[in-house]
């Protein structure tokens, strides 16, 4: 158990978490150029000095919202029905359902716009995709699909994340009705199949 200065235990393992639900709920509403330290303090219910004292600054919040909160969101949809066969796997990252909520689907836009002119939060995503997301899902198609060589592997998670970031952004733009969705998971499919599988 962590003891703050006076000896007390740290209530950080509630307060971070319950800040960063906060500093989400402000994107959403707002947009991340809404969020400030009032502002989340506020929508967690707080002093705006206890968000200071557990972050220094905006952008050390924002840092830490988009590495452990973003973070999370990526992983979990990734890692999502580990049981299912690894086609439905695919076509279950274009359904309904794939992001928690539409909430989550703005932040996570929202950060992509910014990330467009922020050097940091555009650095932060990089690593997201380069340093996590898109090695675990090499690794995860690599081991379903053995004979399959690394570059083809890295290939087909390549084009399958872009089908995923597209169809979303559509989404969110109301452009991506049900026969598109159809449209992208076939073409998903596509993608998917030009690799050989254990007796194929």
């Amino acid at each position: 158990m962590t003891v703050n200065q006076v000896g007390r235990p740290s209530k950080a393992g509630e307060r971070i978490p319950e800040i960063l639900r906060a500093t989400a709920e402000v994107v959403v509403r707002e947009g991340l150029a809404g969020v400030t330290f009032a502002k989340v303090a506020e929508a967690a219910g707080m002093q705006r000095t206890l968000v200071l004292h557990y972050f220094g600054s905006r952008d050390e919040l924002l840092g830490a919202f988009i590495e452990h909160a973003v973070g999370a969101l990526g992983t979990e949809i990734f890692r999502r029905d580990p049981g299912l066969p690894l086609r439905e796997r695919v076509l279950s990252l274009f359904a309904p359902g794939a992001y928690r909520s539409h909430e989550d689907l703005v932040v996570w836009t929202e950060l992509v716009a910014l990330s467009a002119r922020d050097a940091e939060v555009r650095r932060r995503l990089r690593e997201l995709w380069t340093g996590l997301w898109l090695p675990e899902l090499e690794a995860m198609l690599a081991a379903h699909c053995p004979g399959a060589s690394p570059g083809d592997v890295a290939d087909t998670v390549y084009a399958l994340v872009c089908l995923f970031e597209a169809h979303w952004a559509f989404s969110i733009q109301d452009v991506a009705d049900e026969r598109r969705r159809r449209q992208v998971e076939r073409a998903a499919l596509l993608i998917l199949d030009r690799l050989p599988t254990p007796g194929s």
